[in-house]
């Protein structure tokens, strides 16, 4: 166990400090293209001083002739780079205050969008732009991460046509959950990409991402009751008639709906019972668990991929109940940080997108009731999940949060001769052979076998 600890504990240790030299390499000023330019500089100097410098000769006359004047060109054209970089940098620094620069997601205005390859747009209506040059910015999230780099390149008109504006990129967020930022790292770069000077901005934009919609294998959920009727919908939806949809002949029935193959086997009269057409949308309550007692470490990179697949899963059975024009009544076991006011239709990825795992709050202690949807993941225990079971709720929905990992490719031979962009899918050969996996797939065994020996009518995803 101590040992476990202190691994875990130089892990940290290690990745802060990875983070820490990552944002420092960019408050270098002298980059990789000039020091490569001064080597091979040296190099041709030294090789020409060996063949042509050496005895004086009209050759070497015109040779140092035409070195100074190279020279001498080099040094304007570095210059006049270094300087105007410079000069925009002092500029931004010295009105660092009135500058602010603002995101936003998916070029529209927003403050949302779906987790992965997100569009991400940054203005900077009031700083200085290098000549032939271009301003880069990354982000700095409040976990210390950096983000891709975003080059602004772009012009505003009018007055300001030589003011930088925007500069849009996709940039690979994977975690369905809500961004805040701590500031961003601007570099002003010259058109050589010679020199490059930083500084750090501090700000306080944020934003969230949710999941996408797809396809997943649900079955229709019907509460045995749902919460009084009052709103109603466009298109009346149809709901079954009485037990069975079946009951017995009265005088006045039609007898056209009379079941013939029922009346030659048990010789008794019944109709089918038409469907009835209900002009009123169906609150289903919607109750979803991130009630986590078998990760160690909750925030490990493993316990993060599960607890975005879980997220997949409850979000679009959220939406296939909607779709069916049902009204859902949408809860999670935390409290949601409202850093912003949504519509009703976006509450769902709004409040998924604010959950995490958390082992204090047990699934058990949600109030529900008997038109209540519970969702639990596989990462509780079988005893808790048995006491849930226990209650008589018919409507528990079990997620399987390892099976996006298991289903992985072993080895993924394009990225031996493509570049690899993104890390869109954790290591599987790690996985499989991890401490991590055994522990869970322990767990899930236990859960699949108490389903197996319970009356369980729920579903299993």
């Amino acid at each position: 166990m101590y040992f476990d600890a202190d691994i875990f504990c130089r892990f940290t240790l290690l990745k802060e400090t990875n983070l820490n030299f990552n944002k420092a390499l960019n408050f270098i000023p002298i980059k990789r293209n000039a020091l490569i330019f001064i080597a091979a500089l040296l190099i041709i100097v030294y090789v020409l001083k060996l063949e042509f410098f050496e005895e004086e000769s009209i050759i070497a006359l015109y040779l140092r002739l035409f070195a100074w004047l190279l020279g001498i060109f080099i040094v304007v054209i570095v210059g006049v780079g270094f300087l105007h970089t410079l000069i925009c940098y002092i500029h931004f620094v010295s009105n660092k205050k009135t500058i602010a620069p603002k995101i936003d997601i998916g070029i529209d205005g927003n403050i949302k969008g779906e987790a992965g390859q997100v569009p991400i747009l940054i203005s900077i209506p009031k700083a200085l732009l290098p000549l032939l040059g271009y301003i880069k910015i990354r982000i700095e999230f409040e976990n210390g991460t950096l983000s891709d780099t975003i080059v602004i390149n772009k012009y505003s008109k009018g007055f300001e046509k030589l003011l930088p504006k925007e500069g849009s990129s996709l940039i690979w967020l994977a975690d369905r959950k809500q961004y805040h930022t701590k500031g961003f790292v601007i570099s002003f770069m010259d058109y050589l990409q010679f020199f490059s000077f930083t500084t750090y901005k501090k700000s306080s934009n944020s934003f969230y991402l949710h999941s996408s919609e797809m396809d997943i294998p649900v079955k229709e959920i019907t509460p045995t009751k749902t919460k009084d009727e009052v709103e109603k919908i466009k298109t009346s939806r149809k709901i079954q008639g009485d037990y069975l949809n079946y009951k017995d002949y009265e005088i006045g029935d039609d007898v056209r709906r009379i079941v013939w193959k029922i009346f030659a086997k048990n010789r008794e009269l019944v109709i089918r019972t038409p469907e009835v057409i209900n002009p009123y949308a169906s609150h289903i309550r919607f109750h979803a668990s991130f009630y986590n007692v078998i990760s160690k470490d909750l925030n490990s990179e493993y316990a993060t991929s599960m607890l975005n697949y879980y997220k997949d899963i409850v979000y679009n059975i959220c939406m296939n109940i909607k779709k069916k024009d049902k009204k859902v009544e949408f809860n999670i076991d935390q409290a949601v940080n409202e850093f912003v006011s949504v519509n009703e239709s976006e509450r769902i990825g709004f409040q998924l997108s604010s959950a995490s795992w958390q082992n204090n709050f047990s699934v058990n202690e949600l109030k529900t009731s008997s038109e209540s949807v519970v969702c639990v993941s596989s990462l509780i225990s079988a005893e808790e999940l048995s006491t849930l079971l226990e209650k008589g709720s018919s409507n528990i929905i079990i997620v399987n949060a390892s099976r996006h990992l298991d289903n992985q490719n072993l080895f993924n031979f394009k990225n031996l001769f493509l570049r690899k962009d993104q890390k869109t899918e954790l290591n599987k050969l790690t996985w499989m052979i991890s401490s991590s996996r055994r522990t869970v797939k322990q767990n899930e065994k236990k859960i699949q076998e108490l389903v197996a020996n319970t009356n369980f009518t729920g579903q299993m995803i």
